[in-house]
């Protein structure tokens, strides 16, 4: 049951929000503040609340069952507005927010909340239980031991996806057929693991051979691999899952985002939908490769931009089919400044003066067509060119060994 369409009204930072999403790979972008984590948590509630309210249905008798009062919590714990008030999430100066989500196979939910003395909140919904996963940008295996347990009797200062995947944490590894069906999304990660992850107790361990490593003596980006690995192997991780999961990137070195890159590649190809949210360079530019050179391995994806016209305003989303597409990319203009930059220095290193003065404008983007052949071959837009690229500095050893054979050269002349 993929996503299909989100719609996001007076919503924390948006005014009125609206997200076509693909069955693949799904990749929100943005400066700091404009929402991001905001939009998957919203569609987390929505999943994981029917998954809860139908759990509920199974045990608590008729007269009990309150929907509205399951996603009431879920929404309270995992956004974690002061004292549980709901109505903190509402755009300020307005008088309700609203969330609307449409599944793929026509079932939905709507969410509207506004405040009548105390918060009221009205939920209709057609949403069938779905596995939903939502992995937080903190890695989880170094807080595991005991945190379910303090977590229900003490109040945490963590929102409940933390406790949420510690839970899925908890559950046994697949045996038999089942296991045989993740072997091929768990074997990469073991690769790079250089292991199998063992849960024994309330502890992690990464098995090398015939050595056992705790994972608290992993690096973090490390433990992040890892939990996701046991994710996969007992089952909380498979192809009828929805992932959200917020800063991939973080405490991973380049080449693990790209290990991770391939890692999400492969969850697309099996079925799963993935959400997103990310600041990387590397890593967004490594998941629109394939879509932008149409690639064998390509799967369905699509990148939304979030950004603020104008500082205060609300944020307003743009939609690519691939990364250069996406004409608001705040992340692409810095690396654009830095190179400027670096240029003016070299040009004032090697002539002893002031570069030329940047000219105004846009950066130069690349034309988008929906046909990959026929975009141009350039890869990335860049800024318009401050300077002509003055000439590299040639090394002292190839310079010395110049003069040495000029020197041969007259020598056998005379």
């Amino acid at each position: 049951m993929p996503i299909a369409r989100l719609q996001l009204t007076d919503f924390t930072v948006f005014k009125q929000a609206s997200f076509e999403f693909c069955p693949g790979i799904n990749v929100l972008m943005g400066e700091n503040g404009t929402g991001k984590s905001h939009v998957l948590k919203a569609m987390y509630v929505a999943l994981r609340g029917a998954a809860e309210v139908a759990e509920f249905k199974k045990t608590a008798p008729t007269s009990e069952i309150r929907p509205e009062a399951r996603y009431f919590i879920k929404i309270a714990t995992v956004f974690r507005p002061d004292s549980h008030e709901l109505h903190r999430l509402i755009r300020r100066s307005e008088k309700f927010w609203a969330l609307q989500l449409l599944a793929v196979g026509g079932e939905g939910l709507e969410m509207r909340c506004k405040q009548r003395g105390a918060d009221y909140l009205s939920v209709v919904s057609s949403l069938r239980s779905q596995p939903t996963l939502f992995v937080p940008p903190r890695e989880v295996l170094a807080m595991y031991k005991g945190f379910v347990a303090a977590y229900e009797s003490r109040e945490l200062d963590f929102d409940e996806t933390h406790y949420d995947i510690c839970k899925a944490l908890g559950a046994a590894p697949l045996r038999g057929a089942r296991a045989e069906a993740v072997r091929d999304l768990l074997a990469p990660l073991e690769k790079i693991l250089g292991g199998k992850v063992l849960l024994k107790g309330d502890r992690f361990y990464v098995q090398q051979g015939d050595a056992e490593t705790e994972a608290h003596l992993l690096a973090e980006g490390l433990r992040k691999i890892a939990g996701l690995a046991y994710l996969v192997a007992n089952g909380s991780l498979t192809r009828d899952t929805v992932l959200f999961w917020d800063e991939p990137e973080a405490s991973l070195n380049p080449r693990l985002v790209v290990q991770v890159v391939e890692f999400v590649r492969a969850l697309a190809r099996a079925g799963v939908q993935v959400f997103l949210a990310s600041h990387d360079f590397l890593l967004l530019h490594r998941l629109s490769q394939p879509a932008e050179h149409a690639l064998e391995s390509a799967v369905p994806i699509r990148f939304f931009s979030l950004y603020r016209p104008k500082s205060a305003a609300a944020v307003e989303v743009e939609t690519g089919a691939t990364l250069a597409d996406i004409e608001h990319n705040a992340i692409l203009d810095e690396f654009a400044s830095y190179y400027d930059d670096e240029r003016a220095y070299s040009w004032r290193d090697m002539t002893g003066e002031a570069p030329p003065a940047k000219p105004s404008g846009k950066p130069v983007r690349r034309a988008s067509t929906t046909t990959p052949a026929r975009r141009a071959p350039n890869k990335v837009r860049t800024r318009k060119a401050s300077a002509e690229r003055p000439p590299r500095q040639q090394s002292a050893k190839k310079q010395s060994a110049k003069k040495l054979a000029a020197k041969k050269k007259a020598a056998k002349k005379s």
